[in-house]
């Protein structure tokens, strides 16, 4: 039996891990490996032994069980290693390179979807049609091909991305890791599981409001838990229900709106398909697009637009436009400097 399982290159711990998309895992402050818990499972990611990290292949090891054959197929599944990434990538470079050159989607079009609620674009015409190219946007896709997208727990996205609406990284990461500690299992004596719906529904308002700290959030997750539990069946097959089906579902339970559901069928149910929008996405996109005055496009015209440009390939181009803000972003200067004296270090967005 293996003890490692091989990522395969290139590979970007940061963006994949500390991005925003998942928050449990950590980054090691001796050296450059990373650790996170995956459903019951510790892992570690620990770097390639060439001295250039991005050629190589980063080793998955388990720190809390032996990696059996099962365990490895649970963590391809989550890192998501069956995916041809390298073409994903090309397809999203192609897309948001056209539209930043020519404000208009690339010649390739996708196949229009049966079930989606809204009819298929006149193939005549493009969303990205009225609005007029980039002039200055020049980002760095090299710097982007390591990016690759997690498959979740579906339950721990719903609740992160719930206590995500106007918070911050740093303090999502330790209400979920308090969370877990008060109502998960222990894994080792420092790592716990995240809590099943029926172990959060069980808590009272108040020990989340005080003790995990999620604040005016409270009410809202012990309903998400509650309605959750008492409809699991529902919910643990809900991978089957069409996307715009399961996004109804998701839009009418407690504390998910429009911006929170997409990021729950993106990250949690894993499709592609879904394009969540927020204030740095929305920024990324109208600069890629040359459309960064007034009036601004209502985002239902960003979603029709992003469907129509990136088709399956929508949810890894919306994790390329959050990266590209967050390395974008105007920094403020400090108090007192002038104005040639050096950025302060880069922080991550807030979240939606």
């Amino acid at each position: 039996m293996t003890d490692t399982l091989l990522l395969p290159a290139p590979f970007n711990p940061d963006l994949t891990l500390c991005g925003g998309q998942a928050f449990r895992w950590t980054k090691d402050p001796a050296g450059p490996a990373y650790q996170g818990v995956v459903a019951d499972m510790v892992v570690r990611l620990t770097p390639p032994a060439s001295s250039d990290a991005a050629s190589g292949n980063w080793r998955i090891q388990l720190l809390s069980h032996p990696l059996t054959p099962a365990r490895q197929r649970q963590l391809r599944v989550y890192f998501d290693l069956d995916r041809d990434y390298t073409a994903a990538h090309q397809a999203v470079v192609a897309r948001l390179t056209a539209l930043q050159s020519h404000g208009q989607r690339p010649e390739t079009t996708f196949p229009a979807d049966d079930s989606a609620d809204e009819p298929a674009n006149d193939p005549k015409r493009s969303p990205a049609d009225s609005f007029p190219a980039a002039v200055w946007f020049t980002p760095d896709w090299h710097h982007l091909t390591g990016l690759r997208l997690l498959r979740q727990p579906w339950f721990e996205v719903m609740v992160s991305f719930v206590i995500s609406s106007n918070n911050h990284l740093p303090r999502i990461r330790q209400i979920i890791s308090i969370i877990s500690r008060t109502f998960g299992h222990p894994i080792t004596p420092t790592d716990y599981s995240f809590p099943t719906p029926e172990a959060l529904a069980a808590a009272c308002p108040g020990t989340l409001r005080h003790t995990c700290r999620v604040g005016y959030r409270d009410h809202a997750l012990h309903q998400l838990a509650t309605q959750i539990a008492h409809n699991l069946t529902f919910w643990e097959t809900a991978a089957a229900c069409p996307t715009p089906e399961l996004r109804r579902h998701l839009l009418a339970l407690p504390g998910v709106g429009p911006k929170v559901a997409e990021c729950i069928l993106l990250f949690g149910f894993h499709r592609w398909e879904a394009f969540p929008i927020d204030v740095w996405v929305r920024r990324a996109l109208l600069t890629c697009l040359g459309r960064t005055a007034a009036p601004p496009p209502a985002n239902r015209e960003l979603a029709a637009l992003a469907a129509d440009t990136f088709g399956p390939f929508a949810g890894l181009a919306q994790q390329y436009l959050f990266e590209l803000a967050r390395l974008h972003r105007p920094h403020r200067p400090k108090p007192g400097a002038a104005p040639d004296e050096g950025s302060p270090p880069l922080q991550q967005p807030g979240m939606m």
